[in-house]
């Protein structure tokens, strides 16, 4: 499911087992191993000094939260607020958004709700999201694409 789907879709039942939250200190070594998870390798953890610094230190540069079903973490989405010369504007800029395959359709859906209400909050004016799709075409281990950038007003 992409964050484009996730635009259009239908309303998550009320009686949804998804929960979700904001990323606690606590939370760092779930968020990284679904991280890990969702890039399909086990890649060394290395920035965790800046990862730590951008979610829980002053003044806060991510946001990050976790979805879980029966206290089981299943999901998790980070996104940063970044300037858009085109609205003029900040614009809040979704990195990452991921669930897994049992729970993809209501933790995603949740998780996007989060990251939207948060834009809202922090007074962005748009929602920025890279589709990644084409990333396992390339080929090249050394390459990567970010794929098609969507724009969503929240004015």
């Amino acid at each position: 499911m992409t964050a484009t789907s996730l635009l259009f879709r239908m309303p998550v039942p009320a009686v949804s087992p998804v929960t979700v939250r904001p990323v606690r200190p606590e939370d760092a070594s779930t968020l990284l191993r679904l991280a890990r998870e969702a890039d399909g390798h086990d890649a060394p953890a290395t920035g965790l000094l800046e990862f730590h610094e951008a979610l829980f230190e002053a003044p806060v540069r991510a946001w990050a939260w976790l979805a879980f079903v029966g206290g089981e973490a299943v999901g998790h989405a980070v996104a940063t607020v970044g300037f858009s010369m085109r609205a003029r504007g900040y614009c809040f800029q979704l990195d990452t958004l991921h669930a897994r395959d049992a729970w993809a359709a209501a933790a995603e859906a949740a998780l996007f709700d989060e990251v939207r209400a948060m834009a809202r909050r922090l007074g962005c004016v748009q929602l920025h999201w890279h589709d990644a799709s084409d990333e396992a075409r390339l080929g090249a281990l050394d390459a990567r694409r970010d794929g098609v950038r969507h724009v969503v007003p929240l004015a």
